[in-house]
């Protein structure tokens, strides 16, 4: 069963939203920084893991090197300051991680919100279909998605969004995207 895309934009969307906060504790050398860095990477890792996407390896590395520095033989500097250094100079290698793991999801559901702005134009164009406050919104939404799958003129648009995304994610851009005034 796929996953929603649209929840793992949001998640990936949070986790670099939070991502200069860290940056800020390391700029004002907060005792924490190193332990909430090491949470957001662990949070990163279970998002990405959650949808099987490799680049988890990738955190996963990163966090090891981190780690790693606690087991040392440097003599002369403490494990700590040493971990510190590590931390601060894989603070962009974390980041970017992220931000090339979401930049292809985030695409592709601006590609489909996109299309579904132009099937809900069409379909208001056509006032087949007519709102009624006395139903749920939900009974529209589904309304809308039946007609785009039904509609042989608008069927390419909908098996496009059924490769790429959801049934629940196609319905929350319908969602989001129709205009009540519309129809």
């Amino acid at each position: 069963m796929k996953k929603s895309i649209i929840q793992l934009v949001d998640a990936l969307k949070g986790k670099l939203l939070e991502f200069p906060g860290i940056v800020t504790k390391l700029e004002r050398k907060e005792v924490d920084f190193l332990k909430t860095l090491l949470a957001w990477i662990i949070k990163s890792e279970e998002i990405l893991s959650t949808y099987n996407l490799s680049s988890v390896s990738e955190l996963a590395g990163i966090r090891g090197k981190i780690i790693s520095a606690r087991f040392s033989d440097n003599r002369g500097s403490s494990e700590k300051k040493i971990q510190l250094k590590i931390a601060s100079e894989s603070l962009f290698d974390v980041q970017k991680v992220v931000l090339d793991t979401l930049k292809p999801f985030e695409l592709k559901v601006e590609e489909c919100r996109e299309l579904v702005r132009q099937l809900l134009l069409i379909i208001a164009q056509t006032k087949t279909i007519k709102y009624s406050s006395d139903l749920p919104f939900e009974v529209l939404v589904n309304d809308i998605w039946q007609f785009i799958l039904s509609n042989e003129q608008l069927k390419a648009g909908a098996i496009k969004l059924k490769t790429s995304l959801t049934l629940a994610d196609i319905q929350v851009l319908i969602a989001e995207e129709i205009n009540i005034e519309d129809f």
